[in-house]
């Protein structure tokens, strides 16, 4: 079964007095590799993003480097938090958590139950000082999540601490992006613009089984707390779906089907609540029956989502024959999937599901020409540093899928443009410098060139 959420948005009540308002806190690496124009367009960012912030909206901005400092604060007013912004320089090396830990500690000493609570995160380097341990910032990451704040990670360049963002957002309900300089005015402001249109900041759904019917298995990776399951905010015209496997026992219900209920919670606030009717069949007559498109599909995701982890560390050990193993099965698997879709009524919602997939599949099936084209090469230096931003990519798609954000965002589009681009010079660059593997090398070169013409 598959329990989804589909929110409707509808006009801005931003400005009744009712509203709920925004606590925002910016959290910039200011390192000594931010230094020109990252640091630069951070700090643009911010100060459009105060220029737009409303009157009750919160404010505040926080660098780090070895040490972590407060820029501005809600308290400030405008024209000084603009100087304030302007004058920030680079310098030191990278205390992550420490600039985390800061912003975390500022949000929760301004919010009100009047505000949605929100962290943007930017760092451009290996976290080399303070806590790195994932665990622990996992830990820490959904203990904010439960204190109601967000964090949304961004990664720029090349050399980011990729694993720890990842974890940090995950934990926290929010987004990890792996993105160039280029980018980064983009990414915050679509996580600013996201942030403007939450619809549930807290979203919880319980299921209620009558008896005779039973969870058997969890088909996802949500967090519990009690019998409610936690997902991430939702916002603007958000989509949101999971699988569990039950199992019913047709004498406990007497022949007669049961009625399976969901609640959505806003924090404990109910919000909503839903019913749908399971008619128990003849054996024979139930194992007739299809499975229904959009079921298999997420129930496919989940799937896929438990290897990824798997195929990340086969890359880190430059095991790319498993892991092109692996990616193999998955493509096939999707492709079951995106037929099985196409078959059906040409839907909105069917429509969602195949961009959905079908970037997914196009992510699966750059990385299966790049295995071939970087296996024999892996001691390369120029590779090496292509397999580092190359992780970074599959880690920002993969993230994507294990927290159920099934909207396809041209910026999650243009990162498989830019990695299938940067492969194809890279792919020239190996020709030239090994002439008795050119023309396999122009082969693959070939292949993706072909994918970028269809991106």
């Amino acid at each position: 079964m598959v329990v989804e959420i589909r929110c409707r948005a509808g006009s801005s009540t931003r400005e009744s007095g009712d509203a709920m308002r925004m606590n925002l806190c910016v959290v910039i690496d200011r390192s000594a590799s931010m230094n020109g124009r990252k640091l630069e367009t951070a700090k643009r960012s911010c100060l459009d993003i105060l220029g737009r912030l409303a009157e009750r909206d919160l404010f505040t901005v926080v660098v780090f480097d070895g040490q972590a400092e407060v820029v501005t604060n809600p308290q400030m007013d405008r024209a000084t938090a603009q100087e304030r912004i302007r004058a920030v320089g680079s310098r030191g090396n990278t205390n992550l958590s420490l600039g985390w830990y800061l912003g975390l500690l500022e949000l929760q000493t301004h919010t009100t139950d009047r505000h949605y609570n929100r962290l943007f995160l930017l760092s451009d380097g290996q976290a080399n000082a303070g806590e790195t341990k994932r665990t622990t910032l996992a830990r820490e990451a959904a203990q904010s999540r439960d204190l109601g704040i967000t964090t949304s990670t961004i990664g720029i360049g090349e050399d980011f601490a990729e694993d720890i963002l990842e974890t940090i957002a995950s934990g926290s309900g929010g987004r990890f992006w792996s993105i160039s300089e280029s980018r980064l005015e983009d990414i915050i402001e679509e996580e600013f613009s996201g942030a403007l249109s939450t619809t549930l900041d807290r979203p919880r759904i319980e299921l209620t089984l009558p008896d005779g019917v039973v969870l058997e298995q969890e088909l996802n990776i949500l967090k519990k707390n009690g019998n409610r399951y936690r997902i991430r905010p939702l916002k603007g015209e958000d989509m949101f779906n999971f699988a569990v496997r039950l199992s019913i026992d047709p004498k406990a219900l007497g022949n007669e089907g049961a009625e399976i209920g969901a609640r959505l919670y806003d924090a404990d606030k109910l919000v909503t609540s839903a019913t749908a009717a399971v008619e128990v069949l003849p054996v024979e007559q139930a194992a007739a029956t299809p499975s229904e498109p959009l079921v298999l599909s997420v129930v496919s995701q989940y799937t896929m989502t438990t290897s990824d982890e798997e195929m990340l560390d086969k890359l880190d050990a430059g095991d790319m024959n498993l892991m092109k193993r692996l990616l193999i099965a998955e493509v096939e698997g999707m492709r079951h999937v995106t037929d099985a879709l196409e078959a059906e009524q040409n839907t909105v919602r069917v429509r969602h599901e195949l961009r959905n997939l079908t970037n997914r599949v196009m992510v699966s099936e750059v990385s299966m020409e790049l295995t071939e084209l970087l296996e024999p090469f892996l001691a390369d230096p120029d590779v090496t540093r292509f397999v580092s931003v190359w992780r970074k990519g599959l880690r920002q798609e993969y993230q994507r899928s294990s927290i159920r954000d099934c909207s396809v965002r041209d910026s999650d589009e243009g990162m498989v443009v830019d990695l299938v681009a940067r492969a194809i010079t890279l792919g020239g660059e190996l020709a030239a410098r090994y002439p008795d593997d050119a023309e396999t090398i122009g082969r693959r070169v070939e292949a993706l060139r072909e994918y970028l013409a269809r991106l």
